[in-house]
């Protein structure tokens, strides 16, 4: 699903949120409820971001 805004556009890749800014390489990402998942590099770098965030460990794990 994509929502296009003057000069970026927000795409949704299942329950993440990613924001493609035209002025900027590096995409921020977020979950569909809010939580901060991180930014990403480039476009090319969203899946490797995403998996990494899936990973980490659940709070007060080690």
């Amino acid at each position: 699903m994509l929502t296009e805004l003057a000069g970026a556009v927000i795409e949704r890749y299942g329950p993440y949120v990613c924001f493609f800014d035209i002025d900027s390489t590096t995409v921020p990402a977020w979950t569909e409820t809010g939580a901060w998942v991180g930014t990403a590099e480039d476009p090319a770098s969203i899946g490797d971001l995403i998996d990494a965030f899936e990973r980490r460990p659940a709070v007060g794990e080690t």
